[in-house]
């Protein structure tokens, strides 16, 4: 009698191991570095959408930022389609998507965060644009501790005028904008979570340490777009996402 039921312990086991092993290679693949970076908006909406997926994560050396897993990535082939760079995010039927903002695209559509009809989505993606336009003028701002034909001086003075003038101007721009989309209160279009907002919350919420205080006070009059983002960020999903993510260099 115990060999039978140990047996039948053993073939349940076995069973729930394979089905686990086949729900995991049936499971959406987002493959990155093991940091925030160019995915962390990709595993919010992920949240979001509340499906299960492999968050594949290329550990990085911090003595030396190399990153042998990534580099066996790329020699496998597993990156071929995003021209050797992640993220990639792997389809359940093995289809390869490149491109951060492709793949938030793609995700967003999956989940229902585009809207209902093409004008729909082409206004939510506009609001997604709008806050990328922000991050893109960051950049050309060129303060960042990378930025090389700056003094520090320079650096200071450049970043001083972002976050005291630029940002807030741009800011502002878009809040006047999204008055016109939003129908509630916490939404960018309409009265329902979309790509929008999570863009917003990325814009707003999810910058570099670093700058968090500044950027902050660069949106402090923007009541709409700061109480957008705050619903993203209270999202039961995506707070416990938040919660428990890894800690990381950035």
């Amino acid at each position: 009698t115990y060999l039978r039921i140990n047996m039948k312990t053993t073939n349940a086991l076995l069973l729930i191991a394979a089905y686990l092993n086949s729900t995991a290679a049936f499971a959406l693949q987002l493959k990155y570095f093991d940091i925030r970076g160019a995915a962390e908006t990709c595993r919010v909406i992920f949240a979001l959408g509340e499906e299960s997926y492999t968050d594949v994560r290329y550990k990085i050396d911090q003595a030396t930022f190399q990153s042998p897993e990534f580099n066996e990535a790329k020699e496998n082939g597993d990156l071929k389609l995003n021209l050797n760079r992640a993220p990639v995010l792997v389809t359940p039927e093995g289809k390869t998507i490149g491109q951060s903002k492709a793949i938030e695209r793609y995700l967003a559509r999956r989940f229902g965060l585009m809207g209902k009809t093409p004008e729909e989505e082409g206004m939510i993606d506009c609001i997604s644009e709008h806050c990328r336009d922000v991050k893109d003028a960051t950049r050309q701002k060129g303060f960042s501790k990378f930025t090389r034909n700056k003094t520090d001086e320079e650096k200071a003075e450049a970043r001083k005028e972002w976050f005291e003038n630029d940002m807030p101007t741009m800011l502002m721009k878009i809040e006047e904008a999204v008055k016109e989309t939003s129908d509630a209160d916490g939404y960018s279009f309409g009265a329902t979570t979309t790509y929008g907002d999570v863009a917003i919350w990325a814009l707003l919420r999810d910058c570099f340490p670093a700058d968090a205080e500044d950027t902050t006070k660069a949106a402090e009059k923007c009541v709409v777009l700061n109480a957008i983002a705050d619903q993203i960020q209270s999202h039961p999903g995506v707070a416990k996402y938040l919660a428990e993510r890894p800690d990381s260099l950035w």
